[in-house]
């Protein structure tokens, strides 16, 4: 029996076509519809006079300050990421460095490396007063909008306002010469003292991401041969969470990528993919008006916060802590008789009496592990070097905005400007104590030395008066004329 040929149904044909023409417009119509778009939105911004659409103003922040790792030709590592713009090269003796005489929108980095907006001679001026400041991220002050914004600078003016004050109204501190008078000596002790006379520059040697043995290269190899007057070292946080089998702080997994080439080939294709979308008009305008990037998209190895970074078991912890300390131990030696501040650097946990809300949903992100970890840390960290430098200036910032109600931290450990000022000014009262000038002695005073005063001679005692003989009659008397 023959079987009769199926024929589909007018319904069949209808939904067969509606699939068709369905996957003709996603596979056509939509990349079709995106380059339309994307044409569109460059032609706009090309009507407005402006050739690019610059992220939001907190990711460009972000970007400016996340690292690009170069190599000695100044050419990017294939796989590593390249949307930062701090530039760094990788060395020997200090494990990375800033590239010299560079710049962004929020920072400047000098011929030297340093954050500043010209070079630092070797030899110095007559009458400059140089206070180094070396540490991590945060001395170097992330996220910042410029260099004037920086911690360094805040400082550098404060002190060189104090010099400025004291010079056009000494009435107001203490006398260069003690008073004569006991009533102007109690009147100048309520007085504040004068610092020394000079032009203060405080220099910005920090480099983000520097634990205290990148540290102590630095001095050694760097700092030092600029004859600082003063070293301010602010740190702690890179070396608790920094394993203790590191000496010293290193970027990029280079040897690692080396050893696995096609992995370094799988990123770096991954990488180039990524850098083509965002490249589209279409995802910048989305970026920066509708959903702004994440910054950690922006973020060095170091920017990574994790529970995991600090160690709970006590022998490893005490490890990074003895490094440490023996590294602090080694700057404060090659130091010798400069004066130098050892900061313990603040961070969020430090401050959980008074939360803001944005402090609140970075602690919460960071989970309570964090919290606990990164505590118990900092409170074996302050106790040990309390007890460890008692011939050194040792300032704890851990919990310094405690009981500050205004936001303090945009991360674990980087600051507003706010609370930058903060810190420039503790640091600012530490420096003045370091510079103080007591009164010399009253030049009338001074005048009259042992030399010049005559030696009080004795009352001599008056000698009894001799025996004298009863007077000789006349007789006697003519007698002895006689005789002569």
């Amino acid at each position: 029996m023959r079987r009769p040929r199926y024929t589909p149904s007018w319904h069949s044909k209808r939904k067969s076509s509606w699939l068709r023409n369905t996957l003709l417009l996603i596979f056509i119509g939509l990349p079709l519809l995106l380059i339309l778009a994307e044409l569109i939105a460059r032609g706009a911004l090309l009507a407005t006079g402006t050739t690019q659409l610059e992220p939001n103003k907190t990711v460009a922040i972000a970007q400016s300050y996340a690292f690009k790792l170069q190599d000695a030709n100044g050419n990017s590592y294939p796989g590593l990421p390249d949307s930062g713009r701090l530039k760094v090269r990788r060395s020997p003796l200090l494990g990375y460095e800033l590239i010299p005489s560079q710049s962004s929108d929020y920072w400047q980095i000098n011929d030297q490396g340093f954050r500043q907006d010209s070079s630092v001679p070797i030899e110095k001026p007559a009458g400059e007063i140089r206070v180094f400041l070396v540490g991590g991220s945060t001395a170097f002050t992330n996220m910042a909008e410029k260099n004037q914004r920086a911690l360094a600078f805040k400082i550098e003016k404060l002190i060189n306002d104090r010099v400025r004050a004291q010079n056009n109204n000494p009435e107001k501190f203490k006398p260069k010469e003690t008073p004569y008078f006991a009533d102007q000596i109690e009147a100048m002790r309520a007085l504040p003292p004068r610092i020394r006379d000079g032009s203060y520059r405080v220099i910005a040697a920090a480099v983000p991401g520097y634990t205290s043995g990148n540290e102590l290269a630095l001095l050694s190899q760097k700092v030092m041969a600029y004859s600082p007057n003063a070293l301010i070292i602010i740190d702690g946080y890179e070396d608790l969470r920094s394993p203790s089998s590191q000496p010293a702080h290193e970027i990029g997994n280079v040897d690692q990528m080396l050893r696995d080439p096609i992995a370094q080939y799988r990123q770096h294709q991954s990488q180039q993919f990524s850098n083509w979308v965002n490249s589209f008009y279409l995802v910048k305008a989305w970026q920066k008006w509708i959903v702004p990037a994440d910054t950690a998209t922006f973020s060095s190895d170091y920017q990574i916060f994790s529970a995991e970074q600090f160690s709970k078991d006590p022998k490893e912890l005490q490890k990074r802590i003895d490094r440490y300390v023996y590294n602090t131990k080694q700057m404060t030696r090659l130091a010798g008789d400069i004066p130098t501040l050892i900061v313990l650097q603040p961070e969020i946990t430090g401050k959980q009496k008074a939360l803001t809300k944005e402090e609140q949903g970075i602690l919460k992100s960071l989970g309570n592990e964090y919290s606990d970890r990164v505590t118990n840390a900092y409170n074996v960290t302050e106790k040990t070097l309390s007890s460890q430098f008692p011939n050194t200036k040792f300032i704890n910032f851990y919990q310094l905005f405690q009981s500050s109600n205004q936001q303090a931290f945009i991360d674990p450990i980087h600051l507003t400007e706010a609370a930058n000022d903060t810190v420039a000014q503790k640091l600012y009262e530490s420096i003045e104590q370091v510079f103080s000038v007591q009164p010399a002695p009253n030049s009338i005073n001074s005048d009259i030395t042992p030399q010049s005063v005559p030696t009080p001679q004795p009352t001599p005692t008056p000698e009894p008066p001799k025996p004298t003989s009863p007077p000789a009659s006349l007789s006697e008397t003519l007698q002895r004329v006689q005789g002569q």
